[in-house]
């Protein structure tokens, strides 16, 4: 084992001015197993970092500080560290501070893992179950960091070495971004996957992409300007959570089925949500909760347990549920105030479907396909309109409409095949 400390309070001297701005710079490039390399630039500004490792069971650590007692006519970002390895049982930690801002710039940080080798569980090889382990934390304002990390996948057993991945992004300040990227096959340790983003501030944005075994995703963004963008493919068991508090408030959630969840909770003023589980979502839930002003929300499940509740409360509110064949689908919808309009569409037998829409300008459609359906919607006052169709050829369809009293309520209902029952209350 080799262990690489360095403790860099100058490495060069900048003249701006009458002003010396002191940049810190290091460059570490290991080959081999089990080395440590360990950077501490906390003494002075414009401090760069470069790591690189090549080998199994490596550790990197860098932190970053930007000094508050100098210049802020900074020509780069304040901070900027950089760790590369490849090999199984990496694990890289980055942390930086600026409290120094606004006058100087951002905190940039970058982590690219590629784990080659067979991963074993431990205490055999990885470190905590971790195949290749990353985590960035930064405070501030105006910060950016990037995780990437990714397996082999050509590499036994079960085709791959990126099992026991993990990352973790936590910023804190203005203007936010976070990027994490997980490439995994095999499911040889445990936590398979893992990606947690925590961001606090204005301007948020984040992105996570993550590929195979049971992949977990969180995202928790507080301020506002936040965005959130979590794609999930190859599979298995996967989970993605997004909570946005504050104003202009966008998620864009994409999985790709197997037992997979989605859960968004967004509050005030403009929020919009899609969420996609792709071909043959196998157990799909979907959870949407919208509060307040100009809410969207759309949702399309695609066969098997499909699953989905959306609440919106205030003002603009739109949905949308899609959910197509197979049996056993539930869509509930609650919208509360002003415009609010709903769509549903069911495919299959014993799909079920509730709409609850509270005052002023309420629509709602909801279409269902084939036998045994039920569909309930009930509308407070004011211009109240609703169609049921039911088009199944065989039996045993339910529609109930309730509209609660007064003011422009109109109502359709269609059914087709026999035993069906509809009622209307206006």
């Amino acid at each position: 084992m080799k262990t690489l400390l360095i403790s860099s309070a100058s490495a060069l001297a900048l003249m701006v001015g009458a002003s010396a701005a002191f940049a810190n710079d290091s460059t570490i490039d290991q080959i081999g197993g089990l080395n440590t390399a360990t950077v501490d630039q906390t003494g002075g500004n414009e401090g760069v970092s470069d790591i690189s490792q090549n080998g199994t069971g490596n550790l990197a650590e860098v932190t970053q500080s930007e000094d508050p007692n100098g210049i802020s006519g900074f020509t780069v970002p304040t901070n900027d560290a950089m760790i590369n390895q490849i090999g199984s049982n990496a694990r890289a930690r980055i942390t930086q501070d600026n409290p120094d801002q606004p006058n100087a710039p951002t905190n940039t940080a970058s982590i690219d893992q590629n784990s080659n080798g067979t991963v074993q569980v431990p205490p055999d090889g990885i470190p905590s179950g971790y195949s290749v382990n990353g985590r960035i934390i930064q405070s501030g304002s105006g910060n950016a960091s990037s995780i990437v990390q990714s397996g082999n996948p050509n590499q036994p057993p079960n085709d791959g070495a990126g099992s026991g991945v993990t990352a973790r992004n936590d910023q804190t300040g203005q203007d936010n971004s976070s990027t994490i990227l997980q490439d995994v096959f095999g499911q040889d340790a445990n936590p398979f996957t893992d990606a947690n983003v925590a961001q606090s501030g204005s301007g948020n944005v984040s992105d996570v992409r993550q590929r195979g075994s049971a992949a977990l995703t969180n995202v928790t963004q507080n301020g506002s300007n936040n965005s959130s963008d979590v794609n999930q493919g190859a599979n298995r068991e996967m989970t993605a959570d997004v909570t946005q508090n504050g104003s202009d408030n966008e998620s864009l959630i994409n999985q790709g089925a197997r037992t997979v969840t989605a859960t968004v909770n967004q509050s005030d003023t403009s929020q919009f949500s899609d969420i996609n589980q792709g071909p043959q979502s196998r157990f799909s839930t979907a959870t949407v909760t919208q509060s307040n002003d100009n809410n969207s929300s759309t949702i399309t499940q695609t066969n098997t347990a499909s699953m989905s509740m959306v609440t919106q409360s205030g003002v603009d509110g739109m949905s949308t549920i899609n959910q197509a064949d197979g049996e056993g689908a539930e869509a509930t919808l609650e919208q509360s105030g002003f415009a609010n309009i709903s769509t549903i569409g069911q495919t299959g037998d014993f799909h079920t479907a509730f709409v609850t829409q509270t005052g002023d300008m309420n629509e709602s459609i909801i279409s269902q396909t084939d036998d045994n359906q039920m569909a309930t919607v009930k509308q407070g006052s004011n211009d109240n309109w609703s169609s049921i169709t039911q088009s199944g050829l065989g039996a045993g369809n339910t529609a109930t409409v309730e509209q609660m009293a007064t003011s422009g309520n109109m109502s359709t209902v269609i059914q087709a095949g026999t035993g069906n029952v509809a009622t209307v209350t206006q």
